[in-house]
């Protein structure tokens, strides 16, 4: 397996990505996550990792940067997929591993997940590579 940071995208990543996304229900078109991704990969506060199995995207991380005022600075994984048929085989932790240098290399020495409630298996992987809960939360959204 290999984990690498994305530079550029192409539309066969994008697809692979749009597809591993899917196994989690979240639905996207196309066409806007594209273009999302080739706003996002250029900036120096996000990070895109994908983890290959044979030249095979089977999982991806994403991470920024976050800078609060009411908080310290913190790197937030917004995004976590790993294939449905490849889990257990430790590609999500070193996806977390991998954020956790690249955080370090920016100076940020605290990492944040968000994780909905209804999902208690990742709830259980977060906590077994070390992370604790601290706070549950409401979001709340408008539509404009």
């Amino acid at each position: 397996m290999d984990i690498s940071q994305l530079e550029s995208i192409t539309e066969n990543t994008a697809k692979e990505i749009l597809s591993l996304s899917k196994q989690l229900g979240y639905e996207n078109d196309f066409g806007p996550l594209l273009r999302r991704l080739q706003e996002i990969i250029p900036l120096k506060d996000h990070a895109i990792f994908v983890a290959k199995v044979n030249g095979k995207i089977v999982g991806w991380l994403h991470c920024l940067i976050c800078l609060r005022v009411e908080s310290p600075l913190f790197v937030e994984v917004t995004g976590l997929v790993v294939d449905e048929n490849v889990r257990g085989q430790e590609i999500g932790k070193k996806l977390i591993e991998t954020s956790k240098v690249w955080s370090q290399n920016h100076g940020v020495s605290i990492i944040r997940i968000r994780c909905n409630v209804v999902r208690t298996e990742s709830h259980k992987f977060y906590q077994a590579l070390g992370f604790s809960c601290n706070k549950e939360q409401k979001v709340f959204e408008i539509s404009l």
